[in-house]
């Protein structure tokens, strides 16, 4: 699911040193709501990888991976901008570009953030990056990102969303087939709140009906003392071709021992009937303590789980 997307960040890489005009102090409400990757990103404390980690515990870890790869992904779209003197100002309207992408002939490429106030406390920011065809009004600006903020006390601490928008690219005619990290993607929508703990991240995921994983989604809660939960559902279909429903719920404690229970929806004809696949347990090392597959017998005691 993870991607260069090298264009646009390469045409992004350019605004730091395109950027034309006096920085002013009112441009930084622009440039501190731009969420960044440690706001969003999921924090699990990672024992060494051994070869008898438990097999969930290396799920996990590669959820949380690819998990955190996606939001980098998402906030290096837009986090070059930050810092950088916008090409136009507009009242509390700010625009970077539009620039020529030297990788798509024929196309360029915007950033726009807009200012406005919720109430005397709370400041609200919307931002898009927006693909364009050379030659159109601008009707034709199309957004490829869109994203707000909502502040609550401080900058980049409050809600958010970020929405990579990939089917309303590809219908204006963007070539983002071109990308293979994109060619399959219909959209990914993120929301987030650091407010105050936990701290919450939901990630989801949507593909053409031609993937054989249709649709994923994860939810991410961070405590204050470390501890976490990492909710992992997705949609596809078996190797016979069979519709699938599944998740992963992972729990772990500060140290990074925790749990992992394996769910499936084995019968889409009976509504909320699931099976469960398998549970595991690990300590701080990784290695497991407790595990169960349906089938077989239970390895370990499962009084070690922590949950």
């Amino acid at each position: 699911m993870s991607s260069r997307w090298a264009s646009l960040c390469t045409v992004l890489a350019g605004l730091a040193v395109c950027g034309c005009g006096n920085y002013s102090n009112d441009d930084l409400d622009f440039q501190l709501a731009l969420p960044e990757q440690s706001d969003m990103e999921a924090k699990m404390q990672l024992a060494i990888m051994r070869t008898d980690s438990a097999e969930y515990y290396q799920a996990t870890r590669h959820a949380v991976t690819t998990f955190n790869n996606m939001v980098a992904e998402l906030a290096g779209l837009i986090d070059l901008v930050r810092g950088n003197v916008p090409t136009s100002r507009n009242g509390d309207e700010r625009t970077w570009g539009p620039w020529s992408l030297e990788d798509q002939p024929g196309w360029q490429i915007r950033v726009v953030m807009r200012r406005s106030t919720v109430s005397t406390t709370l400041l609200r920011m919307d931002y898009s990056v927006d693909v364009s065809p050379f030659g159109a009004d601008d009707s034709g600006w199309v957004p490829f990102l869109a994203g707000m903020y909502v502040s609550s006390g401080s900058a980049r601490t409050g809600q958010g969303e970020i929405h990579l928008l990939v089917s309303k690219a590809r219908e204006a005619g963007y070539p983002v087939d071109q990308d293979p990290g994109l060619a399959d993607l219909v959209r990914i929508d993120m929301a987030y709140d650091n407010a105050d703990f936990p701290f919450s991240v939901s990630l989801y995921v949507e593909k053409l009906a031609t993937a054989s994983t249709k649709s994923g989604q994860l939810d991410y809660l961070q405590n204050q003392d470390g501890s976490g939960r990492l909710t992992f559902d997705w949609e596809g279909q078996t190797d016979t071709g069979d519709p699938l429903a599944a998740r992963m719920v992972s729990q772990w404690i500060g140290s990074g021992a925790g749990r992992a229970d394996l769910t499936a929806d084995l019968t889409p004809n009976r509504e909320g009937v699931v099976t469960t696949l398998g549970i595991e347990c690990w300590g701080v090392d990784s290695v497991a303590t407790y595990s169960y597959r349906i089938g077989n017998s239970p390895l370990g005691d499962p009084v070690s789980c922590l949950f």
